[in-house]
């Protein structure tokens, strides 16, 4: 674990130091607006793919339309390069004012509250009244409001209905019946389940809490497992793989599901699209299963985050500018009917609308919702350190040599062990 902490430690060091060359308005694909040259400016950033980029781009074009005393200069990328710019920003102060965040963020970069701007404070521009109480909770962060959520999410388990059907068997509803399952379709060499690493360490967590009634990590993110704990993951996660109940990681592909190489995937709701639709558009029957339970008595809740947010840089130079610049992003019904439901059903009560009248909220992405809203009194806000990337890279890179023989079960729970006491 020592090399490990010296490893990330020289990582954020030279981080560090080509941050003093870095800002969020020196960052890539930055655009200006032609004439802001009167015009209060502020940045923006954030992260998806091409669609997200293309409508986002297209609503800070109608939100200077709307807003001309303001210019928005903004950057944007895939995940991971956005990840480790923000890293470098926030540890340099050079984060953009606006800007899109993990949940998981708030915890990591704003452990006293202080870490973003206070919304509260923003009322007078931002209309919380478009959420419920337990929504802005969600960012509430020591009696601040640090972000506001914009759609909510849970990994959902979808699954092929006529293929399940073409072998006489049910939707899964217990963790033996997922086994069941696998006897059966393991004949043809087809997997129940497929998914990534991340969707795969909740998914075994879910397994862990319910049939151990014990949890990983404290409200306060501190690990408190037990070596033992760390076996049995370890140990159902191989049989999980032995049993082809979940395809190998080094194997699945987001179009697993629709080369009919697995019965169902895994996923973020807001995902859904990316690893469904091609499967929907083939013309498969794909319906969301219920949480899976020890047994059908079994009253266990999931969980449920924020899947993305919006914060504003507790550095800011323009509060009131950013304030109306996240009111648009979050509650003007043009832009709302821009980014449909890409990102998951709008928690904003005035987006919603706009996408219901406009007949948007339909299709896979909206089915999930549903799902989420028809389940949401029984999910649990979830953990931040149960979707850090440092746990979920530590999970993966010592439960492969576990998976592919490399190690013993007994070496494999001491290093990972060892090394989430030392996270």
């Amino acid at each position: 674990m020592r090399k490990h902490i010296k490893t990330l430690s020289s990582v954020i060091a030279i981080l560090m130091l080509l941050s003093a060359l870095a800002s969020c308005s020196s960052d890539v694909s930055k655009v200006r607006i032609s004439s802001q040259d009167q015009a209060v400016v502020i940045t923006m950033s954030w992260w998806g793919n091409d669609p997200r980029h293309e409508y986002t781009l297209e609503g800070l074009s109608l939100f200077h339309e709307k807003n001309p005393d303001i210019a928005v200069d903004h950057s944007y990328g895939v995940w991971n390069g956005y990840e480790r710019r923000y890293l470098m920003q926030m540890e340099s102060h050079n984060n953009c004012d606006v800007m899109q965040v993990n949940y998981a963020w708030l915890s990591q970069y704003s452990p006293d509250g202080t870490g973003y701007y206070d919304i509260n404070q923003l009322s007078d521009y931002i209309d919380l009244s478009q959420f419920k109480e337990e929504d802005l909770e969600t960012g509430m962060r020591n009696g601040r409001l640090n972000a506001l959520p914009i759609a909510y999410n849970t990994v959902c388990l979808f699954y092929n209905a006529d293929m399940f059907a073409s072998y006489g068997l049910e939707i899964p509803k217990t963790w033996d019946d997922l086994f069941d399952c696998a006897r059966v379709m393991s004949k043809d060499n087809i997997y129940v389940l497929g998914m990534i690493n991340k969707h795969l360490v909740l998914f075994i967590n879910a397994w862990f809490e319910q049939s151990t009634g014990r949890k990983l990590f404290d409200i306060d993110g501190n690990y408190i497992g037990t070596k033992e704990d760390i076996a049995m993951i370890l140990e159902f996660y191989k049989e999980l793989t032995d049993s082809k109940v979940v395809m190998p990681l080094y194997s699945f592909e987001v179009s697993s599901f629709e080369n009919l190489a697995t019965a169902g995937t895994a996923c973020w709701a807001s995902d859904s699209i990316r690893y469904c639709q091609p499967a929907v558009d083939e013309g498969m029957n794909v319906v969301i299963g219920d949480y899976l339970r020890i047994n059908e008595d079994d009253d266990s809740t999931w969980y449920i985050k924020p899947a993305t947010m919006f914060a504003i840089s507790s550095d800011c130079e323009y509060p009131e500018q950013c304030g109306r610049l996240v009111d648009f992003l979050l509650n003007d019904p043009d832009f709302a009917q821009l980014q449909g439901t890409e990102k998951g059903i709008p928690v904003s009560a005035s987006a919603r609308q706009a996408l219901l009248e406009n007949g948007q909220l339909a299709g896979i992405e909206y089915m999930a919702g549903e799902f989420i809203n028809e389940n949401r009194s029984d999910l649990l806000l979830i953990n931040p350190m149960l979707e850090n990337s440092s746990f979920q890279d530590l999970f993966k890179d010592i439960s492969d040599k576990y998976i592919y023989d490399e190690v013993t079960l007994d070496e494999a729970a001491t290093e990972l062990h060892r090394a989430l006491l030392g996270l």
